[in-house]
This record gives C-alpha cells, sequence and structure tokens, in this order.
C-alpha cells in the first residue's frame, strides 16, 4: 500500500479566512472584537489528534475563479454539472447533478499523508465519495478503502461502512470541516470536533489522483470548497534531533488574531509533553506567513502569535528561560506564494533549537 485553519500566520484575506473549521472561525463586523475561543486542550477537544501533513501537494483557491465556470485550472473535470457560485460573499463549488471531479497530485500519496475540505450538502442522506484510485466499475466494487461522508460518514470498504458515526443531520445545512489522516496504516476522519472514523488497519490503496463522487441535483445541491491535501507527519523531537527544526500546520489561530485555536491541541500537547520530557532542551518558536497583506503588519501579527504559543507552554509549567518567540513576517517563504499550495505552506510556526 502507498500511502482546515493549517497553520494561519498570515490569515489577513477573506481566502485564508475560509481555511478556518467552521466550528471555530466566526464571522466578525468590522471593529467587532474577536469572538472568544475554547482554549486548546479543553472540552471537546482533549482527545482531538488530527494534525495537518507538513508539506502541502495540492490546495484549492476559487477567490479569482470566474463565476458560473468549472476551476480546470485547478481540478479535472470527469462528469456532472459543476460550477463556481458566489455563495454569501464567497467563491465555492457548486455541483448541481451527480457529479465527479478530479485532484491531481504531484505523485502518488505516500503512507503518511492528509486530506482536509470543507463542505455543505442538500440533504443528509446525499454523500460525497473520496476515492483515492480511479475507480472502475460499480461503487460496492472497490476493495481498498474510500471515504464517505453523509448521514454515516466515515471509512467505508465495498459499499460497507468500515469505521463510521452516525450524524443525524450529515453535513447538511451548513459547512462542515473534514479532516482524514492516515499515518501509516492507523486512519483518522473528523467532521468538526467529532472524530467519525478510529481504525488502526487502515487500507486506503492510493495514487497520484484524488476522485471526488458529489450527489446533488438542482433543488439540493452540494457546496464544496478549501480543498488542501498534504504529506510528512514527523515528530517534534524527532525532528530537532534529526535537522534541528521542525515545521508544523497544525497551529492555528482566529483570523486577523493570535488566539490559539482548539484545533491546535494536539501539535501543542506534543510541545509540552517533549519539553517536559527533555529538560535540556531550549527552542525558538518562529511565526511564519504568507505575502498577502502590508510587510509591517504580517511581521507584527506573527511575533504576536509566536508569543501566544510561548504563553500557552509557559502556562503549562514550562519555564519561560527555555522560550524565546521570533515572529519571521513573510521574510522567509519555503514555496511560491503565487499558487494556494505555497501560501498554505508559508503559513507555518517552525519550531528550532536554541543556539
Amino acid at each position: 500500500m502507498r500511502a482546515l485553519h493549517y497553520l494561519t500566520l498570515g490569515l489577513l484575506s477573506a481566502v485564508a479566512a475560509t481555511l478556518l473549521s467552521a466550528d471555530a472561525a466566526r464571522a466578525q463586523d468590522e471593529g467587532e472584537e474577536n469572538a472568544e475561543y475554547e482554549a486548546p486542550g479543553k472540552g471537546v477537544w482533549r482527545n482531538y489528534d488530527f494534525v495537518p501533513g507538513s508539506t502541502v501537494w495540492f490546495a484549492t483557491d476559487f477567490t479569482d475563479e470566474p463565476v458560473g465556470r468549472f476551476p480546470a485550472s485547478q481540478l479535472e473535470f470527469v462528469k456532472g454539472n459543476m460550477q463556481i457560485v458566489d455563495l454569501e460573499g464567497e467563491n465555492v463549488l457548486e455541483a448541481t447533478e451527480k457529479s465527479t471531479f478530479r485532484v491531481i497530485l504531484p505523485e502518488p500519496l505516500p503512507e503518511d499523508f492528509t486530506v482536509e475540505l470543507t463542505l455543505k450538502t442538500g440533504t443528509p442522506n446525499m454523500a460525497t465519495y473520496l476515492y483515492f484510485t480511479p475507480r472502475e466499475g460499480a461503487w460496492n466494487k472497490y476493495e481498498s478503502h474510500y471515504l464517505v461522508l453523509n448521514r454515516y460518514p466515515g471509512i467505508y470498504s465495498k459499499g460497507q461502512d468500515v469505521a463510521t458515526m452516525h450524524l443525524s443531520r450529515g453535513l447538511a445545512d451548513e459547512w462542515h470541516l473534514v479532516k482524514l489522516q492516515q499515518d501509516g496504516t492507523y486512519a483518522i476522519v473528523y467532521v468538526g470536533s467529532d472524530r467519525v472514523s478510529n481504525l488502526p488497519n487502515a487500507n486506503f490503496v492510493t495514487d497520484n489522483t484524488i476522485d471526488f463522487d458529489v450527489a446533488a441535483n438542482g433543488r439540493f445541491p452540494t457546496y464544496i470548497k478549501d480543498i488542501v491535501i498534504s504529506v510528512g507527519l514527523d515528530k517534534l523531537y524527532d525532528a530537532l534531533m534529526e535537522s534541528g527544526e521542525f515545521t508544523t500546520r497544525g497551529i492555528l489561530f482566529a483570523f486577523n488574531s493570535d488566539a490559539l485555536l482548539p484545533e491546535s491541541t494536539p501539535v501543542l500537547a506534543d510541545m509540552v509533553r517533549t519539553l517536559e520530557s527533555h529538560a535540556e532542551l531550549a527552542i525558538v518558536i518562529e511565526g511564519h506567513t504568507d505575502s498577502v497583506g502590508e510587510d509591517a503588519y504580517n511581521l507584527e501579527l506573527s511575533e504576536r502569535r509566536a508569543a501566544s504559543v510561548v504563553a500557552y507552554l509557559v502556562e503549562r509549567g514550562i519555564d519561560a528561560g527555555r522560550l524565546q518567540a521570533l515572529g519571521k513576517g513573510e521574510a522567509d517563504p519555503v514555496a511560491d506564494n503565487a499558487t494556494p499550495e505555497g501560501r498554505q505552506q508559508n503559513r507555518r510556526v517552525v519550531v528550532r533549537l536554541q543556539d
């Protein structure tokens, strides 16, 4: 077998704002203070364990796509009726008939990868299917595992549920952030804060494509946005020992704010455990952004966000003398800011060993 915001350090545009969890990102009137967010590690987020891949292979950005057209520059059309629509001031992909589109990846997915997307279906029973190799023949003959997103979302094989959870309204009525993480043969799936699949013997046979089969009709359309495919699930301590630094997109912030989002729980918890277990470690926490917005504001925001991470660690008993916060803004990009994938990649936190 081959194997969403998402570090959101540079979320200074409406595009980046849409990458935040529908459970966490709340619309704010201009001039209004950011809403109070549940703290990482609290409530339903205590056992949250999704971490996005560190290297982005694919990401959608429909901001500049013409309304009424299929976004052929980003996705491959297979069949159906799909177009970009303006939904409440945001460009999203709408399906109004049973449709299929394909994501093309630079190479076959490795054993460690993550898939993130935001989805709203027409009715609870309408399903969106994700196949990791092109499906030939009936869906109930597809032997390897695939993802089904409906009233019983989760992992399926040959038309039968393998690891699912009942959601009474499915993914209808409102936007839902869906996340799949495969780490070797272990797979988890989240819909919002609900872990709907927890499968230790997953069998996602993968290629360099992902097919999305979307159920919809003219009365009950389905909407999709913010597809992000990433690879690489490095462990903090192992990365620090091997290269002296660890990069993550798993520390997320409220839009235009330094408030940590609860989806940051697993990465922050790993940082606390690592620093508690290795008292000799002293680290620098760097905040990085993409190039959206003004340079000075990007720098100031990244500084505040790095400081928020330090404050979180100090509150949990880590000696402040072992921690340093550094905002880098857009000064050190690791990818091309002209592409959606590049912008996603540049919004990150880097943890380095102090000199």
